[in-house]
Protein backbone atom coordinates (compact mmCIF):
# COMPACT_ATOMS: atom_id res chain seq x y z
CA UNK A 1 0.00 0.00 0.00
CA UNK A 2 1.19 3.19 -0.84
CA UNK A 3 1.76 6.01 1.74
CA UNK A 4 1.32 9.66 1.11
CA UNK A 5 4.41 11.47 2.10
CA UNK A 6 3.97 14.43 4.79
CA UNK A 7 6.93 16.62 3.55
CA UNK A 8 5.35 19.52 1.88
CA UNK A 9 6.67 20.26 -2.18
CA UNK A 10 8.63 22.62 -2.30
CA UNK A 11 7.91 24.15 -5.80
CA UNK A 12 4.28 24.28 -7.22
CA UNK A 13 3.41 21.34 -9.93
CA UNK A 14 -0.23 20.91 -11.78
CA UNK A 15 -1.08 17.80 -13.92
CA UNK A 16 -4.54 17.75 -15.71
CA UNK A 17 -6.57 14.51 -16.36
CA UNK A 18 -7.21 13.76 -19.10
CA UNK A 19 -4.72 15.81 -20.76
CA UNK A 20 -6.19 15.78 -24.30
CA UNK A 21 -10.31 17.47 -24.08
CA UNK A 22 -12.94 19.03 -26.81
CA UNK A 23 -13.82 22.67 -25.61
CA UNK A 24 -16.27 22.37 -23.01
CA UNK A 25 -15.01 18.96 -21.71
CA UNK A 26 -14.24 18.15 -17.92
CA UNK A 27 -10.95 18.14 -16.50
CA UNK A 28 -9.93 17.15 -13.44
CA UNK A 29 -6.56 19.73 -12.55
CA UNK A 30 -4.69 17.96 -9.10
CA UNK A 31 -1.82 20.53 -7.90
CA UNK A 32 0.43 20.66 -5.04
CA UNK A 33 3.41 22.78 -3.89
CA UNK A 34 1.50 25.58 -2.13
CA UNK A 35 1.53 26.65 1.66
CA UNK A 36 -1.39 25.40 3.61
CA UNK A 37 -4.47 27.65 3.00
CA UNK A 38 -3.06 29.70 0.26
CA UNK A 39 -5.56 31.58 -2.68
CA UNK A 40 -4.24 30.05 -5.78
CA UNK A 41 -6.07 31.05 -9.09
CA UNK A 42 -6.27 28.25 -11.94
CA UNK A 43 -5.99 29.94 -15.49
CA UNK A 44 -5.99 28.76 -19.00
CA UNK A 45 -3.39 29.99 -21.25
CA UNK A 46 -1.85 30.22 -24.48
CA UNK A 47 1.97 30.25 -25.11
CA UNK A 48 2.27 32.89 -27.20
CA UNK A 49 0.90 35.27 -24.54
CA UNK A 50 -2.00 36.58 -26.72
CA UNK A 51 -4.73 35.30 -24.11
CA UNK A 52 -5.05 33.99 -20.81
CA UNK A 53 -8.71 32.91 -19.05
CA UNK A 54 -9.36 32.88 -15.50
CA UNK A 55 -10.97 29.56 -14.29
CA UNK A 56 -11.41 30.07 -10.93
CA UNK A 57 -10.11 30.43 -7.60
CA UNK A 58 -9.57 27.50 -4.84
CA UNK A 59 -8.15 27.34 -1.25
CA UNK A 60 -4.89 25.11 -0.66
CA UNK A 61 -5.67 22.56 1.77
CA UNK A 62 -3.87 21.52 4.75
CA UNK A 63 -1.21 19.62 3.16
CA UNK A 64 -0.74 22.54 0.44
CA UNK A 65 -2.43 20.32 -2.54
CA UNK A 66 -6.16 20.56 -4.37
CA UNK A 67 -8.10 18.57 -6.95
CA UNK A 68 -10.65 20.62 -8.49
CA UNK A 69 -12.48 19.55 -11.81
CA UNK A 70 -12.86 22.64 -14.25
CA UNK A 71 -14.08 22.31 -17.92
CA UNK A 72 -11.68 23.68 -20.96
CA UNK A 73 -12.42 26.78 -22.18
CA UNK A 74 -14.05 27.68 -25.25
CA UNK A 75 -11.27 28.27 -28.47
CA UNK A 76 -10.72 31.71 -29.19
CA UNK A 77 -9.39 31.18 -32.35
CA UNK A 78 -5.96 33.05 -31.88
CA UNK A 79 -2.61 31.85 -30.10
CA UNK A 80 -4.45 28.45 -28.91
CA UNK A 81 -1.40 26.36 -30.58
CA UNK A 82 0.19 25.26 -27.93
CA UNK A 83 -2.39 26.01 -24.63
CA UNK A 84 -1.97 25.24 -20.89
CA UNK A 85 -3.47 25.55 -17.63
CA UNK A 86 -1.61 27.59 -14.99
CA UNK A 87 -2.13 27.63 -11.48
CA UNK A 88 -0.36 30.75 -9.33
CA UNK A 89 -1.02 31.71 -6.37
CA UNK A 90 -3.45 35.11 -5.27
CA UNK A 91 -1.03 34.88 -1.99
CA UNK A 92 2.65 35.48 -3.20
CA UNK A 93 2.12 37.26 -6.56
CA UNK A 94 5.73 38.68 -6.60
CA UNK A 95 7.33 35.10 -6.81
CA UNK A 96 7.75 32.26 -9.00
CA UNK A 97 5.02 30.02 -7.16
CA UNK A 98 3.57 29.02 -10.19
CA UNK A 99 3.09 26.11 -12.26
CA UNK A 100 1.68 24.56 -15.57
CA UNK A 101 1.03 22.06 -17.42
CA UNK A 102 0.42 21.28 -21.56
CA UNK A 103 -3.12 20.62 -22.83
CA UNK A 104 -4.16 19.50 -26.33
CA UNK A 105 -7.43 20.55 -27.55
CA UNK A 106 -9.50 17.83 -29.04
CA UNK A 107 -11.46 19.16 -32.47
Amino acid sequence: MATRSTVPDTKPRVIASPDAAAEGAVVTLEAGGFAPGEQVRISFRDTSGHSEIDVRDVTAGSDGRFAVQVRVPVDGGKGHESPKFRVWSLDKVDTDNQADTPFTYIK
